[in-house]
């Protein structure tokens, strides 16, 4: 089974805000640095050094590209 939760460590990310990480932010670089589109996010928590990503139950992504270099960033994991 494929897994569906991911744990996106900010401080790998090249980024000026890690500082400020907040659900907008973490939902702004899901969906435009990693390209995660929005139906397929369930629900984002954030923390202190790093954001956890809750995608929607569904197989349909599991090939789609999104998804394949999202299991290999060295920051996720």
């Amino acid at each position: 089974m494929q897994e569906r939760e991911f744990t996106v460590h900010i401080a790998d990310l090249e980024s000026e805000f890690l500082n400020s990480i907040n659900d907008d932010y973490a939902q702004d670089i899901c969906n435009n640095d990693l390209e995660i589109p929005h139906e397929c996010i369930k629900k984002i928590e954030c923390y202190e050094d790093a954001f956890k990503i809750y995608l929607t139950k569904s197989r349909r992504y599991y090939r789609d590209d999104w998804y394949v270099n999202l299991t290999r960033l060295d920051c996720v994991s």
